[in-house]
């Protein structure tokens, strides 16, 4: 995230982020030991199943209300401007592995990677714009 981690809504934003991944890894954790150990049935295993997926969506909210209370615009512009790039890395990675897929000629990769990859892209873009000038005109 471009911030400067002693403003209020960054500090807010790390929070909010330290309480989700503590979710994330309970939710995680307790979802493999129950597929390992008591396999759930019914509609139980999908509600098992999806429940790491919530604290991910937890990140997505977290980064909104980062972007929303950000009272700098410079770094809510920023904010905005990686975001776009690393979407379109996202999206533009996952549309070429989809063909290479589909023509087999590479493995799957669960969907859920895309949230990874797009993080990924963030900081690489991150980089990129500080290494570069970050220009923003």
């Amino acid at each position: 995230m471009t911030s400067d981690f002693s403003r209020p809504a960054a500090k807010r934003y790390t929070l909010r982020l330290a309480v989700i991944m503590g979710f994330y890894v309970v939710a995680l954790f307790g979802a493999v030991w129950m597929f390992n150990n008591a396999p759930p049935e019914g509609v139980l295993r999908y509600l098992v199943a999806a429940a790491p997926s919530l604290p991910i969506l937890g990140v997505i909210w977290a980064v909104g209300m980062y972007f929303k209370e950000e009272d700098d615009e410079y770094l809510r512009m920023r904010l905005a401007v990686t975001s776009l790039w690393a979407t379109g890395l996202t999206l533009a990675a996952a549309s070429v592995w989809g063909f290479l897929e589909n023509f087999e000629v590479v493995q799957h990769i669960p969907l859920y990677f895309a949230f990874v990859f797009y993080w990924g892209a963030f900081g690489l873009v991150q980089i990129t714009r500080g290494l570069f000038g970050g220009r923003d005109k």
